[in-house]
């Protein structure tokens, strides 16, 4: 899948616009929607701040919908979860852990790991593999 979404790219305009604006973003968004695993980006806040299409498919929402939302929304909860991989990794640096999502019915195994600078918390890359 990640051949042909490259594939697509060197076909295309694209590979002509690479030192353009947004062209790695561009470039990783759509090596990333080839995956069929969610990957869903996070703040320190547990806000979403992107997900793939495999997640907006798997939730069935638009992301739209989910950016600026707390992560916990999409696993049928109004608030942060008990046991959340997120708050584990953050305090952890790296956390794995199956989970169970109400939403879905499915578990799933999840890895979830923060991306720092200056020491900081930036942003939590999560990471649900169907078990």
């Amino acid at each position: 899948m990640i051949i042909c979404a490259l594939h697509n790219i060197i076909a295309g305009d694209m590979l002509d616009d690479r030192n353009a604006d947004g062209y790695a973003e561009s470039l990783l968004n759509i090596i990333l929607d080839e995956i069929d695993d969610i990957i869903m980006i996070h703040d320190s806040e547990h806000t979403v701040v992107w997900m793939n299409s495999a997640g907006t498919k798997k939730f069935n929402v638009a992301l739209e919908e989910v950016i600026g939302k707390g992560c916990f929304t999409l696993f049928g909860r109004s608030t942060c979860c008990d046991d959340c991989p997120v708050t584990a990794a953050i305090r952890d640096d790296r956390c794995r852990s199956v989970r169970y999502i109400p939403s879905t019915g499915e578990r799933y195994n999840c890895t979830t790991m923060p991306l720092t600078r200056n020491g900081e918390i930036k942003l939590v890359v999560q990471h649900l593999r169907k078990a």
